[in-house]
């Protein structure tokens, strides 16, 4: 990375364009050292088994063949990547290869921009490779994105609410939310969620529960297998408001399963004990007439649990919390020094503005609105 933002837009459209390395397999050494250490010997020798499903194949050449099969199919890349179900085939899936070296951003770009046809599809992409650059510049000019609250008013927000059972339950899947709950289950067994899913789940961590988000990124970066630090812990903290600028972003759980699972596929392959409950009820089982329930084989606050906080309360709650500290965020965001870490450092092409980007946009696996930036319908 470069080790300044100033003419970043110039810096990056160069690093893209440029050759991409290739390597000489005849005139390198590789060394060979067998050990006769492998993964199925440490396995049996501590006890350890993998507690994730993981239904991928590693390395180079699975990374190029899944790039060549996404460029194929870019058309449909925009409108397949909200809903979580459709996210699983509709994205590329090239985000945990990239974080493993196995392929690069620049080899991505040069094969997807010399796609002929699929204009928006191919935009939406590219964009997204650009947001990576953009976060990963961002950690090299500052490393506290990593633990410390980009505006220095936001860095104890929620110190004073921070409820382990409220932290237990959102890491295991038993928030009463049921997307919450479906997206946290396939997070800890799979290793992947799509980034509306992260993103709303951040939100309910951050602002519907009041929790530090540090805690929150943590347990993200331990699970996921793209997690690159810069676009994680940035983008919590986006979420999270600890920049200052975008405060009113809560995610609506309830539209949230309207919008992006309103057949219930998703929430009741990872919510298996709510598989009977009719989708018209999946945004608020706890309001499931009791003779459907008993239809359905499931008692709510039984069989799953009741909401952990209710949605409009705790809305209330952190609109008030966040009125009580706007002005003083937003007089800390003129400070030079702070001004500059959450300024973006984006393409002429782009916006304008100093808005972070579309809450789905942390690695490749993202949704736009009007060029490109959030809209605020996207959460309520």
């Amino acid at each position: 990375m470069e080790d300044t933002r100033e003419n970043w837009s110039e810096h990056v459209e160069s690093w893209l364009t440029d050759d991409q390395y290739t390597f000489d397999s005849e005139s390198a050494d590789v060394l060979d050292v067998h050990t006769g250490v492998t993964p199925e010997r440490i396995g049996d020798r501590y006890g350890v088994s993998p507690n994730k499903t993981i239904d991928r194949t590693g390395g180079t050449t699975q990374a190029q063949a899944l790039l060549e099969e996404f460029t194929d199919r870019l058309g449909a890349y925009p409108s397949s990547i909200s809903a979580p179900e459709d996210a699983r085939s509709g994205t590329s899936q090239l985000s945990p290869y990239f974080r493993f070296g196995c392929l690069s951003i620049r080899q991505a770009y040069q094969k997807v921009a010399a796609e002929i046809g699929h204009k928006r599809g191919k935009e939406a992409y590219i964009s997204r490779l650009y947001w990576n650059r953009h976060y990963n510049q961002k950690l090299a000019d500052w490393s506290g994105w990593m633990d410390t609250a980009v505006n220095p008013i936001m860095e104890d927000f929620h110190e004073e609410s921070h409820n382990p059972e409220y932290v237990t339950a959102w890491k295991e899947g038993a928030t009463g939310y049921p997307l919450v709950d479906a997206s946290m289950r396939c997070l800890q067994e799979t290793g992947w969620l799509n980034f509306r899913m992260r993103a709303m789940c951040a939100s309910f961590f951050s602002d519907l529960l009041q929790q530090p988000w540090q805690i929150g990124a943590d347990h993200f970066y331990y699970h996921l297998l793209d997690a690159d630090p810069a676009i994680n812990y940035c983008q919590w903290q986006l979420h999270a408001g600890a920049d200052g600028t975008n405060l009113m972003q809560i995610y609506n759980p309830r539209k949230q399963v309207r919008d992006n699972d309103p057949d219930g596929t998703f929430i009741k392959k990872w919510v298996p004990e709510l598989s009977g409950l009719p989708a018209e009820h999946l945004d608020r089982p706890e309001k499931t007439p009791l003779h459907i329930q008993a239809d359905a084989g499931v008692s709510i606050g039984d069989d799953y649990p009741r909401p952990i906080v209710e949605y409009e309360a705790a809305r209330k709650s952190i609109v008030a919390k966040i009125e009580s500290i706007r002005d003083k965020a937003k007089k800390a965001l003129s400070h030079p020094e702070v001004r500059r870490r959450v300024s973006l450092a984006q393409r002429a092409e782009t916006t304008g503005t100093d808005q972070m980007p579309d809450v789905d946009e942390l690695q490749d696996e993202s949704t736009t609105t009007s060029g490109g930036q959030a809209s605020l319908s996207d959460y309520s």
